[in-house]
């Protein structure tokens, strides 16, 4: 009797380790999937990164021509308005010079 008891567990056993590799086995190939999963998911999130920063690259090209344009704009206009009034250019400088001396003298 005692034979057939260590027959009956040594098979019990046996199942159990036989259970225990083939899901071993599966939790291993669980992660190689979520490792596939991981890896196309960092793909993807860097090409939308990527095209993310192009796409911004090319707003800022814009903005900056943009102000570059205004910016030659106004100093164009501020031009033609000095050689129509010069005289009013030179005492608005001279105004704007004693303000700020006055300012600065103060500290």
């Amino acid at each position: 009797m005692a034979q057939l008891d260590t027959s009956v567990r040594g098979k019990k056993n046996g199942h159990a380790r036989a259970a225990l590799k083939a899901r071993a086995s599966d939790v291993l190939d669980d992660f190689t999937e979520l490792r596939k999963d991981v890896n196309r998911l960092a793909d993807a999130a860097n090409k939308a990164a990527r095209h993310e920063v192009k796409h911004a690259s090319q707003r800022f090209t814009t903005i900056g021509k943009d102000l570059r344009t205004r910016a030659n704009d106004g100093a164009e206009y501020a031009v033609e308005r000095v050689r129509e009034h010069p005289g009013a250019a030179v005492g608005i400088s001279l105004g704007a010079g004693l303000v700020l001396g006055l300012l600065l003298s103060r500290r």
